[in-house]
């Protein structure tokens, strides 16, 4: 009996220190981590980062990036995986995830061809549906992490304001598709994120932080284009105070942080100390 408590606790323990909180995006530091991924997490742990999230570009091996985590008490809490690998590969991200203790896996991109279209966000819909339900089997947990496009407005004879965000999360299972939403992407798509959590929160599980510069004049058809106008946390036009502030009133407690620009090494410093007080306080909430 006592071994059996022990065990429950030490889970419970692992569950609220890297599932809740602030984390960071590893593709923030792609070529560092490339490069020498020690160092990197060594720096990152002394910058107070200790729960990361894959990005689909790592290449380290699951289990060799838990070890290199668990020396440095650091964890991985998130997992992003491409749509073509849990489309064929299912098995293997669910050990992936096991084996670097992920309690989510992430799809981030809607797969489809040419400009997006209703059928096109039905069909992933379905996919995000399937993916979903084999992860719940496993334990863990699957979420969609959108882009710019997923915001453009879907041409509803009905519901003339209705996004493809929208489509998507009305014809997704609530108890097998969660979202984490990128406030990036959604100011690039002309969107608001505060709106968004407004009216999706409950199905959002997780929030990337990441800021638009305030002169950017997007362009919603070239992604590429944003990454020089990715600037540092409450530097930008998103109001990352309120938007944490809607989450967390929502009920949302993982926070991500991810600087996709050239100076998001010495950036990632200064956005987490821009937001802490905000994140301060993250109570464990059950998303």
């Amino acid at each position: 009996m006592k071994h059996i408590y022990t065990l429950l606790l030490t889970a419970l323990l692992v569950l609220s220190s890297h599932a809740f909180g602030h984390g960071l995006q590893m593709y923030s530091l792609q070529d560092e981590f490339d490069r020498d991924t020690p160092a990197t997490l060594d720096r990152l742990k002394s910058q107070g980062f200790t729960d990361l999230e894959t990005s689909v570009f790592t290449n380290l091996p699951a289990r060799e990036l838990r070890a290199l985590l668990h020396a440095r008490g650091m964890t991985c809490s998130s997992h992003h995986v491409r749509p073509e690998n849990l489309e064929k590969r299912m098995e293997q991200v669910i050990e992936d995830a096991k084996a670097l203790g992920a309690m989510q896996v992430v799809c981030p991109i809607l797969p489809h061809k040419g400009p997006l279209d209703r059928d096109q966000v039905l069909e992933a819909a379905a996919k995000f549906n399937r993916y979903g339900a084999a992860l719940k089997a496993a334990g863990l947990r699957f979420a969609y992490h959108n882009h710019a496009l997923d915001f453009i407005t879907a041409d509803s004879p009905t519901v003339p304001a209705e996004t493809f965000y929208d489509v998507l999360v009305a014809a997704t299972k609530p108890d097998l598709v969660s979202y984490q939403l990128d406030v990036f992407w959604v100011a690039w798509g002309g969107a608001s994120a505060m709106e968004v959590i407004e009216k999706h929160g409950n199905r959002i599980c997780s929030l990337h932080l990441k800021d638009l510069a305030r002169d950017a004049k997007p362009d919603v058809g070239n992604p590429k284009s944003a990454r020089p106008l990715s600037v540092r946390l409450a530097a930008g036009r998103v109001d990352i105070p309120e938007v944490i502030a809607s989450a967390k009133r929502k009920g949302v407690s993982h926070f991500i942080i991810e600087d996709e620009s050239p100076n998001a090494a010495t950036q990632l410093p200064e956005s987490l100390k821009a937001v802490k007080p905000q994140l301060e306080g993250t109570q464990n909430s059950g998303k």
